[in-house]
């Protein structure tokens, strides 16, 4: 082989057999794995020193929520291997992660496709938990007014838990709206189960590419106070209320307040690291969805009015990632330095803090009144975001 065609040896082992780059550096297949773990084992470790309670070696049990997309699925098979170390290392604290599947169908049966994979995934993963919830297990959430949503009553609709969220996703005005209140619904129902089954934390797979994402379509969604508390690891304020789902929509009390842990363990690294990632890892081949490995592979766009501001962002840090890889991680980093601002009010739907001066002075300022429309008894409960995404 010619001095023009050799290769550069690996920037970490210096291994001649580096055909990977990573962060612009030559890195070999064993280095490139332990990279992607490393940056998982510290985020678990600084997880565990900020929310132990006692120096006794206690059973550390996070629940980690699971899409079947590239990054949930790379959180789940590295907590296997760590569940796995843990168990075969005598003297360490119990390791025993619970991996959750929300399945969103609201018309499959208990033999689900979602059913079906995550089958696969407990066959692969033997070391951690996986169960498949139904996006109807939201009905039984108390961190959710729900006499703020156009929910139907159980009583007077006679219609069963799956009809009613689909009438209720039927009156959001837009598919922005319907996206938006999906992934809100996800997230109350991971806590929920987080809460239900003792977990101490809760594990979201988000990449440095998705959580910058995230950032601007909350700020597009008009979020924007509260994007610290989506984005960043730490404490989230959580309220519970009286008001049932089942119920006639009647006004909520007071509600209490609790606080809950929220880490991104795969912050620090890129969707398209993620995916290559896959590519070396045999228990990760030939088992995430075609259609969950590019973005733009999950649906056939004819008009950009079928789209979310979810997805547009998304399919936007997708494409720029390669190219402008440190504007990627510098909206994340910016996003870390935020203040948490805390607040006395939280949206009785997202569970964000409210910017009370905030939402007054966007919706004078775009010409929106508050204080017109079917929801103007309820506004004064949600935060900006929520009420666009609501009624409009």
């Amino acid at each position: 082989m010619s001095g023009s065609d050799a290769r550069p040896p690996c920037k970490r082992c210096k291994n001649e057999d580096a055909p990977y780059r990573l962060r612009t550096d030559p890195t070999c297949r064993d280095c490139y794995i332990q990279y992607v773990a490393l940056k998982l084992t510290k985020r678990l470790s600084k997880l565990h020193s900020e929310t132990r309670v006692t120096r006794q070696l206690t059973t550390r049990r996070y629940l980690a929520g699971l899409s079947f997309g590239p990054s949930s699925s790379v959180l789940v098979e590295l907590l296997d291997t760590t569940g796995r170390r843990h168990s075969q290392r005598k003297g360490s604290s119990p390791f025993n992660p619970l991996v959750v599947h929300v399945d969103t169908d609201l018309s499959a049966g208990e033999n689900s496709p979602a059913m079906k994979l995550v089958g696969e995934y407990r066959r692969r993963f033997p070391h951690v938990e996986v169960e498949c919830v139904p996006l109807t297990e939201v009905l039984n959430v108390t961190s959710i007014d729900w006499s703020l949503l156009p929910l139907p009553a159980e009583e007077s609709s006679g219609m069963g838990p799956a009809e009613r969220l689909q009438k209720l996703f039927d009156a959001l005005p837009t598919v922005t709206s319907r996206s938006d209140v999906l992934r809100q619904f996800i997230r109350h129902i991971l806590l929920h189960t987080a809460i239900k089954r003792s977990c101490s934390a809760l594990l979201l797979g988000h990449s440095t590419t998705a959580l910058a994402a995230l950032t601007l379509s909350e700020v597009a969604n008009g979020r924007g106070f509260a994007v610290p508390w989506q984005v960043n690891d730490g404490q989230c304020t959580i309220s519970t209320y009286s008001s049932q789902a089942g119920s006639d929509s009647q006004p909520a009390q007071k509600p209490s307040r609790f606080t809950f842990p929220i880490y991104y363990p795969l912050r620090e690294i890129f969707r398209n690291e993620l995916i290559q990632y896959i590519d070396l890892v045999p228990s990760l081949q030939d088992l995430i969805p075609a259609n969950q490995m590019t973005i733009s592979g999950n649906s056939s766009v004819v008009s950009h009015k079928d789209l979310s501001i979810d997805e547009v962002m998304a399919r936007y840090f997708d494409s720029v990632e390669d190219s402008y890889s440190g504007i990627v991680a510098n909206v994340v980093r910016t996003t870390g330095k935020l203040e948490r601002a805390s607040g006395n009010e939280f949206c009785g739907s997202c569970g964000m803090t409210v910017d009370e001066l905030g939402d007054s002075r966007w919706a004078g300022e775009i010409g929106d009144d508050l204080e017109e429309g079917e929801g103007s008894r309820l506004t004064g409960n949600l935060c900006y975001g929520c009420k666009r995404s609501i009624y409009g």
